[in-house]
């Protein structure tokens, strides 16, 4: 159904097709309430004979200050509460207007990838904008055509958020707004993830042992007892900072990831190890996790598992990778990666397995993400398209190492999967607008 405005039409009014009036339920010159994502309007109906079936009139007034185009296709549905047009959508992304440039809305681009089955209007906006009882927001709408144009739109209904770092209270105010239709709100960290997932006896053996740092001689304690920990900065960080120790019968080696570099030390001593570690200023300030690692041809190995909401709020698994590091990379991050493989092929080469033995594996792997993502969901937040970081060692064993909320999609197209990128990619929206209440199946057919 198409927005126009009318003229002629006296302030405060709308005018449907004559047909919609049992639809509708009101007589005209009754009232009823508008609604267009958060904005709502309280018009007076009237019907005409000469309006199109697939149109709607508003008076000037009523959309005086909205960017709306007579070109956006929207549906509608009839509640209790009124009249609804939709779907109106949102992607909160960064703190201000002046972060979302020509090159980040090229990236939002490809949520709108299956734009003709969403309808309607999407909206990208900054953090910045959301403020107590909007029911409008400025920023960049997207309805089709040649892409996104700044403007001033409704507020969306249904939210579907790139974390960035700080704005929980934004976050809050935006949650209570939606009613709790945003989702991705934040990300939960590795901590944050490690006690979701340990809390539950049905997920806690998927994740390896973490703790905060405490002590130099603790952490030698778990060196004692694994062989082989991490510390890892507790958010983020791709990787960088991030410190592999190994305890090898009488010497410690120790390899740090910075900046360009990946830097090995050795020491022969308990006491040189301990000293080397009290020079790195923020170790108290991060983790220790057990490590894990499995390694084919002497190179690291792990995947990634892109995990989504459908519309009707059920996890799904899309699909998973695997990734191949560079020789003598403790990390498997793009920038040290050699190959990224799609996941079955990865199971079949790398571990050598059968038709049914891959597929058993595939089976568990898919099961015990689905476990992690519901767990995630209960414990840390509303969430609606993760990806989940994994390794399966020597035994066939998944250990589940952090959580995404805000991950890439480079490996997506150096495995040249279309298919599986265009779900990934169509996924979050399509979420989204179920949040808002719309679908095709409650579509009303003009």
């Amino acid at each position: 159904m198409f927005i126009k405005t009318n003229p002629q039409l006296r302030q405060g009014s709308a005018a449907f097709p004559s047909f919609m009036k049992e639809a509708l339920g009101v007589n005209g010159g009754d009232r009823l309430d508008v609604h267009l994502g958060l904005w709502k309007r309280n018009i007076c109906v009237l019907y005409h004979d000469r309006i199109k079936e697939e149109v709607v009139e508003f008076s000037p007034d009523l959309l005086r200050g909205l960017s709306i185009s007579e070109h956006i296709d929207f549906e509608w549905m009839r509640k209790r509460d009124g009249f609804h047009l939709g779907p109106v959508l949102g992607i909160v992304r960064g703190t201000s207007l002046e972060n979302i440039r020509p090159g980040v809305l090229k990236i939002m681009r490809r949520w709108v990838v299956d734009y003709t089955a969403l309808k309607g209007l999407v909206i990208v906006f900054p953090r910045n904008e959301v403020h107590a009882g909007a029911e409008v927001v400025t920023g960049y709408g997207f309805a089709g055509g040649d892409g996104f144009h700044a403007g001033t739109y409704p507020f969306p209904s249904a939210v579907f958020s790139r974390p960035s770092a700080g704005g929980e209270r934004t976050y809050r105010l935006l949650d209570v707004l939606t009613s709790g239709r945003v989702f991705n709100r934040k990300g939960a960290g590795k901590w944050g993830f490690y006690c979701a997932l340990r809390q539950d006896p049905a997920t806690e053996k998927l994740v390896p042992h973490t703790e905060k740092y405490s002590t130099d001689a603790r952490l030698v304690e778990l060196l004692d007892h694994y062989s082989i920990v991490y510390w890892k900065r507790k958010y983020g960080a791709k990787g960088y900072g991030m410190i592999q120790m190994k305890k090898e019968e009488n010497r410690y080696v120790v390899t740090r990831v910075l900046r360009g570099e990946q830097k090995k030390d050795i020491f022969s001593n308990t006491e040189q190890f301990k000293a080397y570690m009290s020079g790195i200023p923020d170790r108290n300030r991060g983790l220790i996790q057990q490590g894990v690692p499995y390694a084919s041809e002497g190179k690291q190995v792990d995947f990634r598992a892109y995990v989504q909401k459908d519309p009707d709020s059920t996890w799904k698994v899309r699909g998973f990778v695997g990734r191949v590091a560079r020789t003598g990379s403790v990390i498997t991050n793009l920038r040290y990666t050699e190959k990224v493989m799609n996941g079955s092929d990865a199971l079949q080469q790398i571990y050598k397995l059968g038709r049914k033995e891959r597929k058993r594996l595939e089976k568990r792997v898919e099961a015990a993400c689905l476990l992690a993502a519901e767990r995630l969901d209960k414990a840390v937040g509303h969430f609606g398209d993760i990806a989940l970081d994994f390794i399966i060692n020597g035994d066939k064993e998944i250990y589940f190492l952090e959580v995404n909320a805000n991950y890439g999609h480079t490996s997506l197209v150096r495995i040249g999967d279309a298919a599986l990128k265009h779900s990934i990619y169509r996924s979050p929206l399509a979420y989204a607008k179920s949040l808002a209440g719309f679908s095709n199946e409650n579509q009303p057919l003009l």
